[in-house]
């Protein structure tokens, strides 16, 4: 693994939330990971049982080092790593780095739209992943737009009617003003009863959005709606 600007005090020490400096790093499958946010203050609001669906990854890391996930934390460039951040993200292998891993950007967009147009000349493209619990600003789409973004909308079957109204239309406006936007789909294979329907049902209204990604849902045994056999597991969506 390449020399990284790592935050090791997050993974050494228990903090009760993160420090507002921006940071690098690269995980197992050697993504990048930029976030100018960690922690989901609207996410946790809205979901304080273990975040979305329960299963909430990133909410499971900060309680394990003793974090508090429910409070958002700007992370900002500062000048003296500015630089060495930019040489890192240019030099690595991959063609982009992922903004939105233990933390939603939408928590601050400013800051994120400083980020991306201060790092735009590394050549990677800045991926951004979002279920934008704050709308963003046109001033701010089309900077991002000019600083070579892209979105990664995440949505499931498992969010309610209205979520998923507000987020295929993000989705849209932002294709309408001409960035590159994706629906990164949450699946579940899901059982046979009404409610398992419903969410199969709009899981393949989700699907069908181009373009597309698939991420299947790490869920838990214990999650009540695989106990119940709402949600199958050891299967992939179709």
């Amino acid at each position: 693994m390449q020399a990284l600007l790592f935050d090791n005090a997050e993974s050494q020490l228990i903090k009760s939330c993160y420090r507002p400096i921006l940071t690098v790093t690269e995980n197992r499958k050697g993504v990048l990971d930029v976030d100018t946010v960690k922690g989901c203050a609207e996410g946790m609001r809205k979901y304080p049982n273990g975040g979305c669906y329960g299963e909430c990854y990133a909410y499971r890391g900060a309680i394990r080092y003793g974090i508090d996930f429910s409070v958002s934390v700007s992370r900002k460039l500062l000048p003296s790593t500015a630089h060495h951040i930019f040489s890192i993200i240019k030099r690595h292998r991959a063609a982009w780095y992922r903004i939105g891993v233990a933390g939603d950007p939408c928590h601050d967009w400013e800051n994120t739209v400083l980020v991306c147009e201060a790092m735009r000349y590394t050549g990677k493209i800045q991926v951004i992943v979002t279920k934008h619990w704050l709308t963003l600003s046109d001033d701010h789409i089309a900077r991002l737009r000019t600083a070579n973004a892209v979105f990664n909308t995440s949505a499931s079957g498992l969010d309610t009617d209205e979520e998923i109204e507000y987020r295929v239309s993000q989705i849209l406006r932002l294709k309408r003003a001409g960035v590159t936007s994706a629906c990164r789909v949450v699946t579940c294979r899901f059982g046979t009863s009404p409610w398992a329907k419903a969410c199969d049902d709009k899981q393949r209204y989700l699907m069908s959005i181009t373009p597309v990604i698939d991420t299947p849902l790490r869920v838990s045994s214990s999650n009540e709606h695989v106990l119940n056999g709402d949600i199958v597991v050891g299967v992939r969506a179709c």
